[in-house]
């Protein structure tokens, strides 16, 4: 098969048929890099400065096309212009911050993390009067998105990705207001809260989805969802059950958004740990693709692709613990690996399970790219 565009490539292996070559992505909202270590890859690739970051408030704020140009990835992404899950408004602390919600979050390096939720001890009639809700229908939700959304789909041949509008979803939005503690034995013994809670917050992130699709809906090919951890590293987090009550209709409701829109988009859902059990319910509500494929016992590659790879596909997978933190022979060896077992009939995009964090060595996410090019042309065929 002669080479194809990026988006040609793409497009094809999300409708499970076999391209050129496996395609590759890299960054977004699902894997990008910490800040620290993408100053120390274009230092590596010799780019000079960096770029202006997108963001602030968080601890991947850079997007870098020019990192892009040279891994030789398929994607490009666009992000919003602003998220309420920023972490940026100062306190008195200096080790503690303010979400766009008034949530406390403390900083342990290279993260934030949530402190004590402002709904931790809430009535239901509080809900609405303690957090800071977003006023949905200021501009700055969407500053930059159609422009550079357009420029991207007119300009190049690139597969264009819409990043999270928000980083959490509304199960982890409502553990980091009430305590994860407190939310999950509310979803047994106070439904009612977690009801009224889980609605507001999904209210809100559904009127910033659909600013955000009207934006950049005419140039996009696919939409991240928002992230949500619905599982550990051993099993769901909570029921399947539960997971149908409160938060199936939410997601079906934002793939209806932007579906809704174009109906061509194709929507991804990004979940860590052992979630096997609800992908029936993603596929019946319209997700296209999952990510990220940690390689956990629960989330074998190999079998996922077996059972639901005719109706799903597969982003990410490359282990960042052990393989992308090894030596470069780790690296490619995991690689091969993953495209032996994803690869085959299309539907898999490779890419690094998550973030690249600070255990990992920048060479070796050169090595990354390499190797996928280096191996992933179609047919898969590796020894």
């Amino acid at each position: 098969m002669a080479d194809l565009t990026h988006r040609e490539r793409v497009k094809l292996a999300l409708d499970h048929q076999e391209p050129d070559r496996v395609p590759t992505t890299f960054w977004g909202g699902t894997c990008g890099i910490l800040d620290e270590k993408y100053l120390q890859l274009i230092e590596v690739l010799d780019l000079g400065k960096p770029v202006e970051p997108f963001r602030k408030g968080h601890s991947v704020c850079y997007m870098d096309d020019r990192v892009l140009e040279i891994l030789k990835t398929d994607t490009r992404y666009i992000w919003p212009g602003a998220s309420p899950h920023s972490v940026n408004r100062p306190t008195e602390r200096a080790d503690t911050l303010l979400d766009g919600f008034g949530q406390p979050w403390i900083y342990h390096a290279p993260y934030h993390h949530p402190g004590k939720g402002i709904l931790a001890e809430a009535e239901i009639d509080e809900i609405e009067t303690l957090v800071q809700w977003p006023d949905t229908s200021d501009p700055r939700w969407t500053a930059g998105v159609h422009d550079r959304a357009q420029q991207l789909r007119e300009g190049t041949d690139y597969f264009v990705i819409a990043r999270m509008v928000t980083s959490y979803g509304p199960y982890l939005t409502a553990g980091h207001l009430r305590g994860v503690e407190q939310f999950l034995m509310d979803m047994v013994i106070n439904q009612d809260f977690v009801n009224s809670l889980v609605e507001r917050i999904s209210h809100s992130i559904e009127n910033l989805m659909r600013g955000y699709i009207q934006a950049c809906g005419p140039y996009v090919d696919m939409v991240e969802l928002p992230g949500d951890d619905y599982a550990t590293e051993k099993a769901m987090a909570f029921s399947p059950e539960l997971f149908r009550t409160y938060f199936k209709p939410y997601i079906q409701r934002m793939v209806e958004i932007i579906k809704g829109y174009r109906e061509d988009i194709k929507v991804m859902l990004h979940c860590d740990g052992a979630y096997k059990a609800i992908l029936p319910d993603l596929i019946e509500i319209g997700v296209d693709a999952i990510n990220p494929i940690e390689p956990i016992a629960a989330m074998d590659p190999g079998e996922l692709k077996a059972e639901f790879g005719e109706q799903l596909s597969f982003l990410g997978a490359i282990d960042i613990r052990k393989a992308l933190s090894g030596t470069r022979e780790d690296v490619i060896a995991e690689v091969k690996l993953r495209l032996q077992q994803l690869a085959p009939g299309g539907g898999y995009i490779l890419a690094p399970t998550n973030h690249i964090q600070t255990d990992v060595p920048v060479e070796n996410v050169i090595t990354l790219y390499q190797a996928a090019h280096e191996f992933g042309r179609y047919p898969i065929s590796i020894t």
